[in-house]
């Protein structure tokens, strides 16, 4: 780096007021900063967009990989990477020998939540759904916010051995809704179960279910599954009782939503219970 007088590179305008503020004295002025490619012109934007379509309808089981190097004319290996960059699936469904998965059976199949699931979620949630999911009623979000609020509830749980985020697939891939172990206390082997889809004759709900518990039980070596109900979410109530848990009591007018008090239904799974009625 070498230095050089400002008198000779200067607008005489802008030499005057350095001399007023900084008469005499060295100054460093540092180059304009090179903006990151694409954003300029909006390219880095579009194929974000675009690697997301690819990932999606992958994930999705809507196109493999061959299909996508057609739609979007790209080498095999190009999609191969969108596909599987860091964080995101290391493997594609055909190289998982699902015939030894874990987390399946008849009916359903559980992953890990991701991210990008906020896609299947209704973010207006109407108040009856989100009433009995979280005992209270949000205001209104945007898409973008439910997005944002999905991706870091989802990212601030990956490393939580506590509170579990799943979702639950058909064993073909197709989406039924979100799921949870959560709550997980150790030491005294007590945890929580969230459910979030029903199929109409609740058999998907209830298979999802089992798996959960089958982990809880029998690899975490928890001992008591506890889970409460809002007054009329008689689905809930009749999948749980479907796999052995009990009715243990009702807090009376615990919640308040829609002009009046709710009762509270608590019920509750042993580990023996549920070993026993599977055996």
């Amino acid at each position: 780096m070498k230095y050089r007088n400002a008198a000779e590179c200067l607008p005489a305008q802008l030499l005057r007021e350095l001399q007023r503020h900084t008469p005499g004295e060295l100054l460093y002025v540092p180059a304009v900063r090179r903006q990151p490619w694409g954003e300029g012109t909006g390219a880095k934007a579009l194929y974000a967009r675009r690697n997301a379509e690819i990932r999606g309808q992958y994930r999705g089981g809507q196109a493999d990989v061959p299909a996508l190097c057609e739609t979007h004319c790209l080498s095999d290996e190009t999609v191969r990477k969108i596909i599987y960059t860091k964080g995101e699936a290391s493997m594609s469904t055909n190289e998982i020998d699902y015939s030894k998965y874990y987390w399946q059976n008849d009916l359903v199949r559980i992953r890990r939540a991701r991210p990008d699931d906020w896609k299947h979620h209704n973010a207006g949630y109407n108040s009856a759904e989100r009433f009995f999911t979280d005992c209270e009623q949000e205001l209104p979000t945007s898409e973008e916010g439910w997005r944002e609020s999905w991706e870091n509830y989802i990212k601030s749980r990956e490393n939580d051995d506590t509170w579990i985020c799943l979702a639950i697939e058909t064993l073909d891939g197709g989406y039924m809704g979100g799921c949870s172990i959560h709550g997980i206390d150790e030491r005294n082997g007590t945890f929580g179960i969230f459910l979030g889809t029903w199929a109409e004759d609740k058999r998907h709900a209830t298979a999802a279910l089992r798996l959960l518990l089958d982990y809880a039980f029998n690899e975490r070596r928890l001992n008591k599954c506890s889970n409460y109900f809002m007054d009329g979410d008689m689905d809930s109530m009749a999948v749980y009782e479907a796999v052995g848990f009990k009715k243990e009591g009702v807090k009376r007018q615990q919640v308040f939503h829609r002009g009046r008090y709710w009762d509270e239904h608590h019920y509750g799974l042993l580990a023996e219970e549920f070993n026993r009625s599977t055996a």
